[in-house]
């Protein structure tokens, strides 16, 4: 009894029927009419009502630097504002203490 052998067959490349066009972001977004560039997008979604989280924690330290420098406030009472008041976890806290302490001390 004669047994068949399979052979392989190629994949056949996917054929496109027409060359689609590239077009920019840019110029798509004005074909839609809006007129909006990739600058202007990405401006608009930085845009923001309330502060930062490290505005917040730079508000803060600023009103304690004196405090801290004259040694009435330890690094604890700074970072235990830092996450019940700018909303920071106590690793970003951290952080953003050492961040902003270095940032202050050579500004002053």
């Amino acid at each position: 009894m004669a047994t068949a052998r399979r052979t392989k067959t190629a994949a056949k490349p996917a054929v496109t029927s027409k060359p689609t066009d590239v077009i920019s972001l840019e110029q798509a977004l004005q074909e839609e009419g809006e007129g909006r560039t990739p600058a202007t997008v990405g401006q608009e979604a930085k845009k923001s009502s309330e502060p930062s989280k490290a505005d917040a924690a730079r508000k803060i330290m600023e009103e304690m630097w004196d405090d801290l420098q004259a040694g009435k406030v330890k690094r604890k009472d700074i970072i235990q504002r830092f996450v019940s008041e700018a909303g920071l976890t106590k690793a970003g806290a951290s952080t953003y203490y050492g961040n902003i302490k270095k940032k202050m001390s050579k500004a002053a």
